[in-house]
């Protein structure tokens, strides 16, 4: 009967163990994405930009293509990721096409939903083009 209860009692306390470390860890995980939340966005560098299209962009084969000016823009919009957000802007306006801005440093804007085949919505972070989308 010893025995028994002496099983019980173990089991209970490393039930209790295996909760307070899960406690201390998660407690420890959200300090830490607090801190990184903090100082992470002053901090923020990035060692290559680019000015300069990217040359790793390629037409859509797809057979659902809304007009051969939609593939070229989405062609544009690929070559503009990673560069900053003024070349960017110059280089579209330069192949004649309508940039706007959907979102900037976490700041979502409102967007209408009309379809144009010659616009770029531009995704900012920092200064860089994070996202770009031709629609």
């Amino acid at each position: 009967m010893c025995a028994a209860v002496r099983s019980g009692w173990l089991a209970t306390m490393r039930n209790k163990a295996a909760v307070a470390t899960g406690v201390v860890g998660v407690f420890l995980a959200v300090v830490a994405f607090l801190l990184g939340l903090i100082s992470g966005a002053d901090n923020a560098t990035v060692s290559i930009v680019r000015d300069t299209p990217s040359a790793n962009c390629y037409p859509d084969t797809a057979d659902d293509q809304f007009s051969e000016q939609h593939v070229a823009t989405k062609v544009l919009a690929c070559e503009v990721m990673g560069m900053t957000k003024q070349a960017a802007i110059d280089y579209l306006e330069a192949e004649g096409r309508t940039v706007r801005i959907a979102s900037e440093d976490g700041e979502y804007f409102a967007l209408t939903e009309d379809y144009r085949d010659d616009r770029v919505n531009l995704e900012i972070l920092v200064g860089l083009v994070v996202g770009a989308s031709a629609w």
